[in-house]
């Protein structure tokens, strides 16, 4: 089982994008994911940044935008901000025995790729 929300029960760091974030619940969440072991992620949208954590026991994570960033700030008076970096999307791997692997790709023309 995935679980898929906008806001985050996490906070991130980046205030003002906290300060809009998910506001009930989150405990609650948590409580409910510690139950359900079959829950095997979080993915979350809302913060447009790759963020990883842990929630109710369950990895957790937010992937980059196909849009704009959000500016990495974590001063409580942090500007409130979108940057030009690379968009990005996340793409999750279910394999036969219920494991889940996550990536997260920036999305563009970076070129070929160039063997090692």
């Amino acid at each position: 089982t995935v679980v898929a929300m906008h806001h985050p029960p996490f906070r991130s760091g980046i205030e003002h994008m906290d300060q809009i974030g998910l506001r009930e619940g989150g405990d609650e969440l948590a409580r409910i994911l510690l139950r359900h072991s079959q829950v095997r992620r979080l993915i979350c949208g809302h913060l447009h940044r790759p963020i990883f954590s842990v929630w109710g026991g369950v990895p957790a994570l937010t992937v980059p935008s196909t849009a704009h960033q959000i500016a990495l700030d974590w001063r409580e008076e942090g500007l409130t901000a979108w940057r030009s970096e690379p968009p990005g999307f996340g793409v999750h791997l279910l394999g036969e025995d219920g494991h889940i692997v996550s990536h997260v790709a920036a999305s563009g023309d970076y070129g070929p790729a160039h063997p090692f």
